[in-house]
């Protein structure tokens, strides 16, 4: 499968797309580097690049997203094994609990966090 990147243009802000998924997952946190979208198959993919971690927002709405898919995934966009990551595979629960309903119904919604390494 291939990895595409989306583009966004500069009048479309990903608050709009995702209200409440940006809000959940920004909320308290250090200002971003770098937002980009991408898909993976059915995939969508938020990759936010903070100064000193990078964050990647794996969303599906049809099915659940596989070990594998999340391991392609890392090794295509960080460039990193599966171990160096932090993966929460729970981030869908955690949102419905903090009280938060997105846009649409997802099956599917994993974390995937990289602290970059200081140079």
């Amino acid at each position: 499968m291939k990895l595409i990147e989306t583009p966004l243009n500069s009048n479309v802000n990903l608050e709009t797309l995702y209200p409440n998924l940006m809000q959940y997952m920004f909320n308290n946190r250090k200002a971003i580097k770098l937002l980009k979208l991408y898909a993976y198959d059915r995939t969508k993919i938020i990759y936010a690049d903070r100064f000193d971690t990078i964050t990647l927002l794996l969303l599906n709405r049809q099915r659940k997203i596989s070990h594998q898919e999340v391991d392609t995934i890392i090794h295509r966009l960080l460039k990193v094994d599966r171990q160096a990551v932090t993966v929460d595979v729970g981030y869908k629960k955690q949102i419905l609990e903090a009280g938060m309903r997105p846009k649409e119904n997802y099956k599917d919604m994993i974390a995937i966090e990289y602290k970059v390494p200081q140079k």
